[in-house]
């Protein structure tokens, strides 16, 4: 475990700019984004819909290269804010599965 003294979280965020697929629980509509940053519990990404609190996901992230297996998770909504350029920002708690 990493502690970041600055503000209080107990892993280190990572930037990274990549795909994200995802849907809501009970739906088995594909949605896509594009991840910003990534922790051992928490994760940022972009998308065209907005996105209820407290809602349930179920993520995939793929590395792209293809030599990383994809991380697989359940998320839940803390945030979603519309952005400037009229996608949505989306910041979830996380559970990796196994």
């Amino acid at each position: 475990m990493i502690t970041n003294v600055d503000d209080h979280r107990s892993f280190t965020r990572m930037d990274v700019d990549c795909g994200l697929r995802f849907k809501m629980d009970g739906s088995n509509d594909l949605m896509v984004g594009t991840v910003h940053n990534l922790s051992a519990q928490g994760v940022s990404f972009a998308t065209d819909e907005p996105l209820p609190q407290d809602a349930e996901l179920f993520i995939e992230v793929n590395s792209g290269g293809g030599s990383v297996p994809p991380l697989m998770a359940k998320a839940q909504v803390l945030r979603c804010q519309e952005a400037n350029n009229g996608e949505y920002e989306v910041a979830c708690s996380m559970q990796i599965s196994a």
